[in-house]
């Protein structure tokens, strides 16, 4: 029996970027290659190389390997048809000029040494690996996180407000530990003001637990002064209760409920429209008590459901007409999710008893029929949700955020369909083979709207800064919806 799996990646020097990125598509791929629980790779060659067909080794060690014994088993490594890999050290790393070039290395390696993609003992090996380690591993990370935003200027974009500020308030709460907390409530104390000069303002609804959490009201006041000022925010034309076209702002002076008649002949809508209206209405709405910015939210979502949704399918497609989804884009799973995202948002913070809650629940109903007919057999989801998996990757951020939000429409009552507690187990067994150190492969990076399928077939894969809050917010939301299946 072969006691070695067929790729051998030693250890390198140091951890450099780009060594890692090679080690992380090859786990996206589900190529089998050994590792310790905590992720650690071998330092050395094993005493028997029998049954390895390819060995990568960081070239910032080929003097340890250029001579002596070392160099003899490589040679006759070599010799009996093994590939021996030195990953280049300059391969640009992060976004999608890294996602390309290490792909097709990659891909070059696994066809030149015959190795197996979709191993069942690698899947097996990554999803044996402890909750708790993986928790452990990502608890405490927000700082870390935060800090990278702002070094790029980015205070309040999707991964701050939707990933690293609301994890941290909510495991400060799951764990019982406050401090873990305290970097978001530092990073709203510096740089709400930078909502002036962000039209994606996601994690607003926070501003409400930082007042209530330090007595300190005037980022919610700025808020409210920012979209009372832009009335509407944001300065986008309307048709009827639907904002249009995200890149078009209205100008002063114009009346955004008539707008001209080349808008009118070419009125779209996409889903991330949602997270701005959704999350910042519903706050502004929760905080000065006036129905009307909650009540502007609800009627958008709800008419945007009616642009959007395909009900052959049951899903969002990415941009849609006043008459349906223009077919020309595609239902990318992100996108899905944004729309989601904004829904989750206004059943957070609306009232009980509001009148279109039912309304709301029933979207989520809706798009679950759609989800669960393209799941993956590995419990993913495509970054094309209806694409073949020949054709599309899975996305482990579309699949985090389902996760996030569906197990948490099952805690909280808002959707109580028996299917979501299965659906969402089989998600975090395929999300845990997209894990790697701590942080989430696999992950789809953002795509404008576009009308042409190829446009979001082609998104490159990254591994997000905030991934490690995207592991944890996940893993807390299926601990809430086990206790109440076991409850």
């Amino acid at each position: 029996m072969n006691p070695n799996p067929p790729l051998l990646i030693l250890s390198p020097a140091s951890p450099t970027a780009a060594y890692t990125q090679y080690i992380r598509q090859f786990v996206d791929v589900g190529v089998h290659f050994p590792f310790a629980d905590d992720y650690a790779l071998p330092r050395g060659l094993p005493s028997d190389l029998a049954g390895i067909r390819c060995v990568v080794i960081d070239p910032a060690r080929r003097e340890e390997f250029s001579q002596g014994p070392l160099a003899a088993r490589l040679i006759e490594f070599e010799r009996g048809g093994g590939h021996l890999f030195w990953p280049d050290p300059n391969t640009p790393t992060g976004g999608a000029t890294g996602d390309l070039i290490v792909r097709h290395s990659v891909a070059r390696i696994i066809n030149t040494a015959g190795l197996p993609m979709g191993d069942p003992a690698m899947i097996a090996r990554l999803q044996e690996v402890d909750d708790a380690f993986l928790v452990g591993a990502c608890k405490g990370s927000t700082a870390d996180e935060l800090g990278q935003y702002v070094r790029m200027r980015h205070y309040f974009p999707e991964p701050v407000g939707m990933w690293a500020m609301p994890t941290a308030i909510e495991a400060a709460e799951f764990f019982g530990e406050p401090a873990l907390a305290d970097p978001v409530w530092a990073h709203i104390a510096a740089y709400y003001p930078q909502c002036d000069h962000q039209p994606d303002r996601h994690g607003t609804q926070h501003f409400l637990d930082y007042a209530e959490k330090t007595g300190d009201r005037k980022p919610l006041e700025h808020l409210v002064a920012v979209c009372r000022a832009s009335n509407p925010w944001p300065r986008l034309w309307r048709k009827g209760d639907v904002f249009l076209n995200c890149d078009l702002h209205v100008p002063d002076g114009a009346d955004a409920d008539h707008p001209p008649e080349i808008v009118l002949r070419n009125a779209w809508v996409w889903p991330e429209t949602n997270l701005w209206i959704g999350e910042t209405y519903a706050t502004v709405s929760r905080f000065t008590g006036e129905a009307r910015w909650l009540d502007r939210a609800v009627a958008h979502v709800l008419e945007a459901h009616r642009w959007l949704f395909e009900p052959k399918t049951a899903l969002y497609w990415h941009v849609g007409r006043p008459g349906g989804p223009d077919l020309r884009s595609a239902p990318w799973a992100r996108g899905d999710s944004h729309f989601l995202w904004g829904v989750r948002s206004m059943l957070n913070l609306m009232p009980e008893e509001h009148p279109k809650r039912r309304d709301l629940c029933g979207l989520l109903g809706d798009h679950l029929e759609g989800l669960l007919r393209v799941q993956g057999a590995d419990g993913l989801w495509l970054n094309v949700l209806d694409a073949s998996p020949s054709d599309s990757r899975p996305c482990s951020s579309a699949s985090s955020q389902f996760v996030r939000i569906y197990a948490r429409a099952y805690a909280r009552g808002w959707l109580r369909d028996e299917r979501i507690p299965p659906m969402v187990e089989r998600a975090w067994k395929g999300l845990k083979t997209k894990i790697w150190d701590g942080r989430f492969l696999a992950w789809c990076v953002g795509t404008s709207h576009g009308l042409n399928r190829q446009v979001y077939l082609s998104r490159p894969h990254d591994s997000m800064r905030c991934c490690r809050s995207a592991i944890l917010s996940a893993w807390m939301e299926i601990q809430k919806m086990r206790g109440v299946t076991k409850g």
